[in-house]
Formats: structure tokens, C-alpha cells, sequence
């Protein structure tokens, strides 16, 4: 996908809205949880009142309750990054690209701290986590007096140089050519009818759809969940790895795409089917919780930094 420049909110047509209102309205009321007021929308996703006024009278899902509207915030999220307002996974995304550029020169390793969150506070004694960590195996952490610090690191080794992919791979990525990027919760991300039906999907839904098709074909293909390694913060994610030479090599052809329209990425450098492995470092072959508290799932933050 070309790299261009967003038009300001206020110049875009109401057909342009339209069309982002009726592509919202692809995924299911019933998965909405309507909790982002306006002045969030406005703050985390530079989508103000006068553009939400806009999208409402297009049709975009909301509720009222008293005299405050409220939002789906993955439909706000999506409206942003496809109008390519500066949100903050917008600034997330374009971090990434940054990182993959400079990471396809080699040289910069990470080392990624983490500072999970205690999902049960007011318990007696010291919060006691495991973190996931390369292998699929939990690490055992005490957590810290400063809620900021991080009870562990992990220092990541990236690889810039991968081998290329062979023909079925390349035709294989080619089926998701026309999937278009959107954020999705839970309950229907992982949905391959879904992604199917609307072609629209996040890198979950792609990765399990590429896996599936790929072991169709009897093509060497792995899950994997791990971070995205990038500084000021490192995120969660999955990919999908095809075995070359006795390599896996992990691919993401979404993931490069949405970069490629709103974050920078220049596309003639990265096509769907250059590995972005630079980026990633595995932790398991299934998708996960990273921090779990006695049982509990943990919030977590993920500083990073380049060593």
C-alpha cells in the first residue's frame, strides 16, 4: 500500500465517512462495549466532537446515558487510523516502522522490562508473578515497593537478514492481499468466517488464517506469540512463521501493509513478503496472557530500550 498524506478531518467527504462507517458496521453490535466518552476520543484518538457528530448522523454505533455519549473504543481506533489522525496506536505504529527500518540495517538489540500490573490490590504480602518468557516457560517474580519498576528484563537479539520465501509461501501471502487492517476484540478476531466474509482482520485473525491454509498445503508452517520490540514500549502480538533452509521465518503481511499506509513504512522496501523478523521475539506457539498474578491475569507495560 502507497504512503500518503492523511487530508485534515474537517476536508474529508461524507461519502468518505460513509464508506469508514459502513466498514465499521461490518463487525457485530453484539461484540461492541460502549465506554469511551467523547473527550477520551478525542484525547487518545484525536477524534473531536464536530468529526463524531459526523460519523453519528453516518450511522456509527453509539449509547447515551444521561446526557454523555458513549463509544466502542475499537470503532474509534479504527475510524482514526483510517483517517490517519495522529492516535496513540497511530504514534505506536509509526515507533514500529521506525524500528524496522532501523532494525533492517542490523545491530540494535533491546532489552525489554517488565512492569505488570496487580490485578488484586489490598492482598497481604508481596505480589507474586510469572511472566512469559522464550521457551513457552513462566519466570517467577516478586513485585517491586515502585509499581513503575520492572520485576524482570529480557534482553532480545534481533536478526535483520532472513532467507527468502519460496512460490507457495509468496502465492500464499497473496490471498490476503486485499484483507484490510482493523482492530478487532476478542470475541471475533480469531473468526476466519468473519474475516472471510467482511476481508477485514487484525494480525491474529491473519495469522491463524495463514497457519490453517499453510498446513492445507503441507507447507512448514508455526503459531507464534510473543512481543513486538520496539522502543518506548514493546507490545504483544503474533505472527506466523514458515520454515526455510532450516529457518523459521516469521512473516506478518498485515502488519507491514497497515505500516506501509499510516506509519511511514516506504513499501518498495517492504513488500508483504520481506520477513519483518527484526521486529519480533518469539515466546510460545499459542496466543497467551504475558503476566499472570496468582492465577490472575496481569495488566502489563513493556519499556524498551536499545542496549
Amino acid at each position: 500500500m502507497p504512503t500518503t498524506s492523511a487530508p485534515p478531518a474537517a476536508d474529508v467527504t461524507s461519502d468518505q465517512l460513509g464508506d469508514l462507517v459502513d466498514l465499521v458496521r461490518r463487525v457485530p453490535d453484539g461484540v461492541r462495549r460502549f465506554a469511551l466518552p467523547v473527550e477520551a476520543a478525542r484525547s487518545l484518538h484525536r477524534v473531536d466532537e464536530e468529526l463524531l457528530n459526523r460519523l453519528v448522523a453516518l450511522g456509527l454505533p453509539y449509547v447515551e446515558v444521561g446526557s454523555t455519549r458513549l463509544f466502542d473504543d475499537y470503532d474509534i481506533s479504527n475510524i482514526a487510523l483510517h483517517l490517519g489522525l495522529m492516535s496513540v496506536r497511530r504514534r505506536a505504529m509509526r515507533a514500529w516502522a521506525g524500528a524496522l527500518r532501523r532494525g533492517g540495517d542490523g545491530g540494535l538489540d533491546r532489552r525489554v522490562g517488565y512492569v505488570p500490573t496487580c490485578p488484586a490490590p489490598g492482598h497481604r504480602g508481596p505480589c507474586q508473578y510469572q511472566v512469559l518468557v522464550p521457551g513457552g516457560t513462566r519466570r517467577k517474580c516478586v513485585g517491586c515497593d515502585d509499581p513503575m519498576a520492572p520485576v524482570t528484563s529480557l534482553d532480545v537479539r534481533v536478526r535483520a537478514e532472513w532467507p527468502e520465501l519460496p512460490t507457495p509461501v509468496r502465492e500464499l501471502l497473496a490471498e490476503v492481499r486485499s484483507v484490510r487492517f482493523f482492530l478487532l476484540p476478542e470475541a471475533i478476531r480469531w473468526d476466519l468466517d468473519f474475516l472471510c466474509h467482511t476481508r477485514l482482520a487484525d494480525c491474529g485473525g491473519v495469522t491463524k488464517y495463514l497457519v490453517a491454509a499453510a498446513r492445507r498445503r503441507g507447507i512448514p508452517v508455526r503459531f507464534s506469540f510473543g512481543l513486538l520490540v520496539s522502543k518506548p514500549y514493546s507490545t504483544p502480538h503474533c505472527w506466523a512463521e514458515f520454515e526455510v533452509d532450516e529457518t523459521w521465518v516469521p512473516v506478518d503481511p498485515l502488519m507491514v501493509a497497515a505500516m506501509s499506509e499510516w506509519a511511514g513504512l516506504p513499501a518498495e522496501q517492504w513488500p508483504e513478503s520481506r520477513s519483518p523478523g527484526v521486529l519480533f521475539c518469539r515466546l510460545t506457539d499459542r496466543f497467551t496472557r504475558v503476566a499472570v498474578h496468582n492465577g490472575l491475569w496481569a495488566g502489563l507495560s513493556l519499556p524498551t530500550e536499545v542496549v
